[in-house]
Formats: C-alpha cells, sequence, structure tokens
C-alpha cells in the first residue's frame, strides 16, 4: 500500500506556499477562475466566451487574437503543453495514465516526457437564423497531438472537436462532435485523460443535440440536455464490434439553486444523466450477439465557499467501454455476455490565492467480479478493480504562463484466464506512484 503520509506532507507543504504570497480579495480569484486558466471543461467554455473582451482589457493592449472575416469573428485558441513524469511501476500507456500494469506482466519502473498533448483550436461566431430573435450561430474546431504515433517524437493530429451550434441563450441545437451529455464534470488532474478508465466516465462522438434552459426565477433554473449520438468502440481484440441499426440516446436534466443565496453568489448544481444502446459484437468463431449498453449518472457541484468547491459523480451500468468506464472493458469475450461496473469520483479544490490552486481527488472503476472472467483481451488477461488517488498544484505565473506538479496513488487489480483448467488466478496488483510535471503557455 502506498504512504499515504505523502499526500498530507505535499498538502502541507502546498498551504504554506500559499501563505507566503500575497493573497488577493475573493472577487478577483473567481474572475480569474472564469478565464479557465486551468482549461477544466466549464473554466475553457468560459474562457473563449469571455476572451475577446476581459482579456484585452486586462492586458492594456486593447488588442486581441479575433479577426473578422465578412460576418465572422475567428478566434483562435490553444496551448503548449509539456508534462514529464515519474512511476515507480508501469502504467498504460505511459505518457499518461489509465491503469497501472501489474508487476507480474511488467515490474520496471518508467520516466516519459510527452509533449503531444498541446492543443489547438478555432472558434467562429456569426449571426443566428432569421426570425429567431437573439439567436447566434458558432462554429468550434479542435485537435490535439495524442493521435496514432510510429515514434514519440511524431505525434498525429486526434479530433477533438467538430461542431456548429445555434442558440439564443436559453435554447441551443448542435451538431458534429463534442463532449458527450453524459457526467459533464471533469477532476482538475494533470493527467491528459482526466479520470477516464478510472472513475470518470464520457468521452467526445458525433451528435445530434438539443438543451434548453428553464429559468424559475433569478436564484434557479432547470436543464434538459438530449441527444442522438454515434456509436463509439473500445472492445476490439478478442471481439468484433459493430453498429447497431440504432443510435445511442444520451439525456440530462440539472438543477442549479442558490445563485445570490450564499456570500460567493455561486449556484449548487444537481445533475443526473442516463445513456442507452446496443451495440454488436463478433466473438472468434463468428458467433454474432447484440448487446445493451447503458449506464445512470449522478453529477454533483457544490461551491463550498469563494475559495473551496466539491465536485462529485457516480455511475452504474453495463457494457461501459463506449463511455471510457469498466476499465476499458465493456464485454467479456468468455462469458460472450456484457460487463457490468459502478464507480465515480470526489474533488475537493481550494483556490489559495489568485495564482495558486490545490486539487485533491479520488477515483475509482469497479466492475462487478462476478461478469469478468477474461475480459477482451486476446492474452485472456482482465481488470476487476481500479482507483487513483491525487493531489495537486498548479501555479500561474501569468494569464499565459502555469506550471503543475501531482502525485497519484494508483492499485489497479489483474487476473488471468487458464483456457485448459478453466478456472482464474489473480496477478499481483500494480500499485505505482506517479509524479507529473506540466509546464503549460496558453494563448
Amino acid at each position: 500500500m502506498p504512504n499515504y503520509r505523502i499526500i498530507v506532507l505535499f498538502f502541507c507543504l502546498t498551504l504554506s506556499i500559499s501563505a507566503v504570497i500575497a493573497d488577493i480579495p475573493a472577487a478577483v480569484v473567481q474572475e480569474e477562475q472564469e478565464e479557465g486558466i486551468y482549461l477544466t471543461k466549464t473554466e475553457f467554455e468560459s474562457f473563449l466566451q469571455h476572451y475577446q473582451t476581459e482579456h484585452a482589457s486586462k492586458s492594456g493592449s486593447g488588442k486581441s487574437l479575433a479577426w473578422k472575416k465578412g460576418l465572422f469573428t475567428i478566434t483562435p485558441y490553444g496551448y503548449i503543453n509539456l508534462s514529464a513524469s515519474y512511476e515507480t511501476e508501469r502504467t498504460t500507456t505511459g505518457d499518461y495514465a489509465v491503469f497501472a500494469n501489474s508487476p507480474d506482466l511488467d515490474d520496471d519502473s518508467g520516466f516519459n516526457i510527452d509533449p503531444k498533448s498541446t492543443r489547438m483550436g478555432l472558434k467562429m461566431e456569426s449571426v443566428g437564423i432569421p426570425g429567431w430573435s437573439g439567436s447566434k450561430s458558432e462554429g468550434v474546431i479542435e485537435f490535439d497531438f495524442q493521435g496514432a504515433f510510429q515514434s514519440r517524437n511524431r505525434g498525429s493530429l486526434l479530433l477533438r472537436k467538430a461542431y456548429v451550434s445555434v442558440s439564443d441563450g436559453q435554447t441551443k441545437f448542435l451538431a458534429g462532435q463534442d463532449w458527450e451529455i453524459i457526467s459533464p464534470l471533469y477532476p482538475k488532474t494533470l493527467n491528459y485523460t482526466a479520470g477516464a478508465c478510472v472513475g470518470n466516465v464520457g468521452y467526445r462522438r458525433a451528435m445530434l443535440r438539443v438543451d434548453h434552459r428553464f429559468d424559475f426565477c433569478n436564484s434557479s433554473n432547470f436543464v434538459t440536455q438530449f441527444g442522438i449520438t454515434d456509436h463509439v468502440f473500445r472492445d476490439n481484440t478478442a471481439v468484433s464490434p459493430a453498429t447497431s441499426s440504432w443510435p445511442v440516446i444520451q439525456g440530462r436534466l440539472a438543477y442549479s439553486f442558490g445563485n445570490g443565496y450564499f456570500e460567493h453568489g455561486k449556484p449548487i448544481t444537481l445533475g443526473v444523466s442516463s445513456h442507452i444502446g446496443e451495440q454488436r459484437f463478433t466473438f472468434v468463431e463468428n458467433n454474432r450477439k447484440n448487446l445493451p449498453t447503458w449506464s445512470f449518472n449522478v453529477d454533483v457541484d457544490i461551491p463550498l465557499t469563494q475559495r473551496l468547491g466539491f465536485q462529485m459523480e457516480y455511475f452504474l451500468g453495463e457494457n461501459l467501454a463506449t463511455i471510457e468506464g469498466g476499465i476499458l472493458q465493456g464485454v467479456d469475450a468468455q462469458r460472450r455476455n456484457t460487463i457490468r461496473a459502478q464507480g465515480g469520483w470526489a474533488a475537493f479544490t481550494y483556490q489559495a490565492t489568485k495564482k495558486l490552486q490545490t486539487n485533491f481527488c479520488y477515483m475509482i472503476d469497479d466492475p462487478f467480479n462476478n461478469d469478468v472472467v477474461s475480459g477482451n483481451a486476446g492474452n485472456n488477461l482482465s481488470r476487476n478493480y481500479s482507483h487513483c488517488l491525487f493531489i495537486n498544484a498548479l501555479y500561474n505565473w501569468s494569464d499565459a504562463l502555469m506550471t503543475g506538479f501531482e502525485v497519484d496513488f494508483w492499485r489497479t487489480h489483474w487476473q488471468r484466464y487458464n483456457t485448459d483448467t478453466q478456472t482464474v488466478t489473480p496477478l499481483t496488483p500494480g500499485t505505482p506512484i506517479r509524479y507529473e510535471l506540466t509546464v503549460r503557455y496558453t494563448f
């Protein structure tokens, strides 16, 4: 087991640093968060909307990166990112971690330096639909360099977003690839995958989507979201997946309240979401089965004070590899049936000063043991439990330059299926400690 006294020591060190740095009024801290310096999903969307005016006025230059082309306003955005990490035991994939490897399979430590998380994008804004009062249209295309590559210094493009939307502030229609509707929150980790396969379900996929917000009063609102989405397959070794004749359906309901009730003026948001669909799998003897995929999810966002926030998500479902759940296992090749799983994550965020933020998070993904025999790999290896606990500190030297340091404590349980004896043998759990340093320059 990892020595958790390291966490306490690291947290105390972080608070000591924050005590040395000059404190900033609470209103200024909130303004800094809204600009999305740390580029979590919510902060990042706010950054896109406010960059032209707020960032330009703060810099005093009166200029912006945006330019005009006819009726369009085009804004480039992104960051240059470098991550250096050391692992006491190997993880998959190394440059970033989705689960820990068993020492029985790989008992070496590892060191990685990775620039491929560098991200670039364009946002285009223009007028809306004639006759729809107050509407505007926007298009977004975004990519990084974590696609398939032949050597470590030859990253290839990975499409992240490509969509067009029309909205009036309350109703929004979207067509293209964007983040999924379900489980919209993300842990503030330096790890590229943001908790995927270890408790944070959801990814990006093509969709047709509609959102609508009902404003009850100045302090509360209710949001409904519905989408028809594409199939995404992650089981592809011992089984061959294919689309069914139906799309995957996603939906979410969220209630926000308390805006203006509390001194910090931020609302509490409670959400429930779900997806349901069907996928076809072909097993080794050309045996085809149509298997369901579904999930039920809960998300909670509670700003406890101006500086301290709490977020959590929970999921339950089956055949969840399509949404990065079940430790990336949706079906079991030996049972030829779906794998059920549950899990989630909970995190505290503390904005110590204008420039310093700390995060503490626990994440877990727990497939049902009876459902996992040989997993979805051709070597009869499978994973039946995984968790990660991390703590980090993010420091903004300027509006553009951020450095962060994170310590992750991983534990992943493995097993091997013997086809001759038809028995399952546990392997030694992977328990690496991962140290990661990130330098990020945002524009």
